[in-house]
């Protein structure tokens, strides 16, 4: 009786501890009304001439395309909502049976098992409002969030009605391959709006938030199937579909379409040199308009959700990149040459630098006519292999990233295809063969070089065309001429 007396004094004293604990914590929680749960960082587009979407914009965090609600599907809010919160429309915030429910699951199995017991409103929270709970590094500041998650998330639902909190949880989600919310993720996984998703299609996207990583479609698509059999399941345990519909979705063979989709793409996202030439003149005119710093300008293009309207005529620039890359319009066979950088940690504690020009200098010393130019990628990587052989010693080492090396075909090329009636750009060309990176050298824009015979226009065929009375279209004999 003792013993059960003080076990209960002991309980009681913890429910007290716990009681004041969670009442501090709580009092440094903000007001509701200044906690911002909506989603931040949009992709921004970029249009032709004509209106036509030619590219995306989208930083790191930003890869997001915003979706009301009254065009996401209902299979798709239900995916959701049968997966991730089943209990959604009727608790207030705080889901006690699903608390309840994750900590006898880890008592019984000693903490080996857990469940997730996280609220949809919570996870909003979470990953808008408690953006740095991934650098947590102890219970302590886990528990002391999840005190003020859950209070917060109490105070939500009497801030915010249930579709506004769904329509900003869906998107904010991360869904694996750099995509934010539904609409990324249909864009991506299914090319299509997420308005035209349908149950199978939608039961996948909702399989991959527990696990962005594990359940990518592309990826794992195993592991995204067994999950996507789970979400369909729930869905018809909990009332959302008929079995009809569940095994019209288990007959959809939606990985397939998936694999056509994401197959045969390099992952190459570089922006064309147009539209690096027209990202940097906007932050120049944000910068000289807003007053914005370069900085800000480029978070405003790269995470800004704007819609960028260039003069670009598509057309026009898809004959000038064809023509570019078309061999057959240069007189030689193409070569290689190669941009360098190598870092050596010598082994008596010294570093060393090398670069593609101290290569060219080295070999320069016992044959003057060597180049590094090249007929094939294999022969340059070769050749840097062989160099880097020579220079190294037993000891030495590469730290890591230090050592750097992008190719080129040679010769380049540039253009730029301007409409004289008005001066705007509708084509540019800044280099011929495959553009690895955004921002890389636009030898359209970023090169000055002597004006040289361009300017015969002005100094030779304008005085000619004016004085002796000709045109554009005059027919002139390339034959010798003889003058009396």
């Amino acid at each position: 009786k003792t013993i059960l007396i003080g076990l209960c004094g002991f309980v009681l004293f913890l429910i007290v501890v716990f009681g004041i604990y969670s009442t501090v914590l709580i009092a440094k929680c903000p007001d509701i009304e200044d906690v911002d749960v909506s989603p931040t960082g949009y992709m921004s587009k970029v249009y032709d001439k004509d209106g036509n979407e030619i590219e995306t914009l989208a930083a790191s965090g930003a890869n997001r395309e915003h979706a009301s609600l009254d065009n996401i599907p209902k299979d798709l809010q239900h995916a959701f909502i049968a997966i991730e919160d089943e209990r959604f429309y009727k608790h207030n915030g705080v889901d006690i049976k699903g608390v309840i429910r994750a900590a006898f699951t880890s008592l019984i199995s000693f903490g080996k098992e857990s469940q997730g017991a996280s609220t949809i409103t919570q996870q909003l929270l979470k990953n808008n409002y408690f953006t740095q709970w991934m650098s947590e590094n102890n219970f302590i500041e886990r528990f002391n969030r999840k005190i003020q998650e859950q209070y917060l998330a109490v105070k939500l639902e009497d801030y915010m009605d249930k579709d506004e909190i769904l329509e900003n949880y869906l998107n904010t989600i991360n869904l694996g391959s750099n995509t934010l919310g539904v609409q990324a993720a249909s864009n991506k996984y299914f090319n299509k709006s997420v308005s035209d998703l349908n149950l199978a299609e939608s039961a996948v996207i909702a399989a991959i938030t527990q696990n962005p990583s594990k359940y990518n479609p592309i990826t794992n698509p195993e592991n995204n199937k067994t999950r996507q059999l789970e979400v369909l399941k729930r869905l018809l345990r909990q009332d959302y579909i008929t079995e009809d519909e569940y095994e019209k979705a288990l007959s959809d063979n939606v990985y397939d379409r998936i694999s056509t989709i994401n197959n045969g793409g390099s992952g190459n996202t570089a922006t064309s040199y147009f539209v690096d030439a027209l990202t940097d003149q906007l932050a120049d005119d944000l910068m000289e308009e807003k007053g914005y710093s370069e900085s800000e300008a480029y978070q405003k293009i790269y995470s800004g959700g704007l819609k960028i309207y260039s003069t670009q005529d598509s057309h026009i620039q898809k004959i000038c990149d064809e023509e570019a890359n078309n061999q057959e319009n240069y007189p030689t066979k193409p070569k290689v040459s190669f941009a360098y950088r190598l870092t050596i940690n010598k082994k008596d504690g010294s570093t060393k630098n090398y670069s593609d020009q101290t290569m060219l200098s080295y070999y320069q010393k016992s044959n003057p006519n060597y180049t590094i130019d090249f007929d094939t990628e294999a022969q340059a990587a070769a050749a840097i292999e062989k160099y880097k052989s020579e220079i190294m010693e037993p000891g030495d080492s590469i730290p890591e990233g230090g050592e750097t090396v992008s190719y080129t075909l040679q010769p380049q090329v540039a253009f730029t295809v301007m409409d004289h009636n008005n001066g705007t750009v509708v084509a540019l060309v800044g280099g011929r063969g495959s553009k690895d990176g955004s921002k890389t050298l636009n030898r359209a824009t970023d090169i000055t070089r002597q004006p040289g015979s361009t300017f015969k226009i002005v100094t030779a065929y304008a005085p000619a065309l004016d004085a002796a009375n000709l045109t554009l279209a005059t027919v002139q004999d390339d034959a010798p001429m003889s003058y009396a």
